[in-house]
């Protein structure tokens, strides 16, 4: 069953965007970065745009694949680390905050009508 949380061990790969491979690809890159993949360790991988999160694990014989998406102008909150590590280990807390806190990429301006074309004092959008 796939579960996370606090006891769990979680790496963050910060470079690697092609999010269109499912868990092999992404097993792949953890194997050619970090060795192996650690029995219980989850991975983390970001979008380019930030709008798409997966997280890979492996335990107990278990493949397991968690994605998260945004849409409609809003997206993940990015991640920065000073140096240049290829993987990073994260704590829970900056995994919650990532999951939980989007961001607003983008606000659709409003038009206001003042005057006759008010419209009873409601704004138009």
């Amino acid at each position: 069953m796939f579960s996370l949380s606090g006891a769990t061990k979680f790496k963050y790969i910060p470079n690697y965007r092609d999010m269109r491979g499912g868990y092999d690809k992404l097993r792949g890159v953890v194997c050619t970065l970090d060795g192996s993949m650690e029995e219980g360790t989850a991975y983390v991988f970001t979008s380019r745009n930030q709008k798409l999160v997966k997280i890979i694990r492996h335990e107990h014989n278990e493949c397991q694949l968690y994605m998260q998406k945004y849409d409609h102008g809003m997206s993940f909150v990015r991640l920065e680390f000073d140096g240049t590590k290829p993987i990073y280990v994260l704590e829970w807390k900056y995994l919650t905050a990532l999951l939980s806190c989007s961001v607003i990429k983008k606000i659709d301006s409003i038009e206001v009508k003042y005057g006759k074309d008010a419209g009873n004092g409601i704004f138009r959008c």
